[in-house]
């Protein structure tokens, strides 16, 4: 079983506690609320070379000065929504969080061409939105304490003038909606970051080095940014507000 990194002192206090099941892990001490990030390099890398969740620990602990947080890296490079369903129970569940947050773009950046048919758009989309709902109904199970979010950008030129911005763009919206229809809270990470581009000034002959370091991984402003998002969100819930998935008024248009 792939176990993350920060979970590692926990293993060998459930297993110093003769815990009945091989995988199970020691719930957080009394008082600490887990936050659990699955994902894919948006993830992983973001937190290993530019402290995503010490970003948002620090963003939290600020404005939240007496909650006590436990931060857990369960990211992993290359992983698409079928990936994470299929490590979700030992690599998130078991960990007993208190609130997820999902943060991914591996399906619209490595699995879908920009060049796809629309028959094949159609089923892979289909596929993934079918995956996407069975990832948040077993999160559901356990918190209904759920921040989705992603994909955020494929280059860094004028929203449109992309290669695949049509591609992400699709994605965003099913994102959206799956989180809609199971009540947990939506993160536009990639209105945002268009935002924040166009505000500094995004060229329509640049495809990287404002907000990430080859289009697609954040670079430390871009963590910074989407570690903002993320923090106000999981800010809202520690305030004791529910989450407020967006309304039908809010959502783009069909894929």
């Amino acid at each position: 079983m792939r176990v993350p990194r920060r979970l590692a002192a926990w293993i060998g206090a459930a297993s110093a506690a003769g815990v009945a099941c091989a995988h199970a892990v020691a719930p957080a001490p009394p008082g600490v609320e887990r936050v659990v990030f699955v994902g894919d390099s948006l993830v992983s890398r973001s937190d290993k070379d530019h402290g995503l969740l010490r970003l948002v620990q620090g963003s939290l602990e600020r404005e939240h000065p007496g909650v006590a947080l436990d931060l857990v890296d369960a990211g992993n490079n290359g992983d698409c929504i079928r990936d994470i369903l299929g490590r979700l129970a030992n690599d998130v569940l078991a960990l007993r969080p208190a609130a997820v947050v999902l943060y991914w773009d591996s399906d619209a950046a490595d699995v879908e061409d920009a060049g796809e048919s629309r028959q094949r758009s159609h089923a892979l989309r289909s596929v993934y939105r079918r995956n996407l709902a069975a990832v948040l109904t077993e999160l559901r199970e356990v918190t209904p304490n759920i921040v989705v979010a992603g994909p955020t950008l494929l280059g860094e030129r004028p929203r449109g003038q992309n290669p695949k911005d049509h591609v992400l763009d699709a994605y965003e919206h099913i994102n959206r909606r799956v989180a809609h229809a199971h009540h947990v809270t939506w993160v536009d990470t990639r209105r945002a970051a268009f935002a924040w581009l166009a505000e500094h000034g995004a060229s329509p002959d640049r495809d990287s080095g404002s907000l990430t370091e080859d289009g697609e991984h954040l670079n430390a402003a871009g963590t910074e940014l989407v570690a903002a998002e993320i923090a106000s969100a999981l800010g809202r819930w520690l305030s004791g507000q529910a989450a407020v998935p967006p309304g039908p008024d809010e959502l783009p248009g069909p894929e």
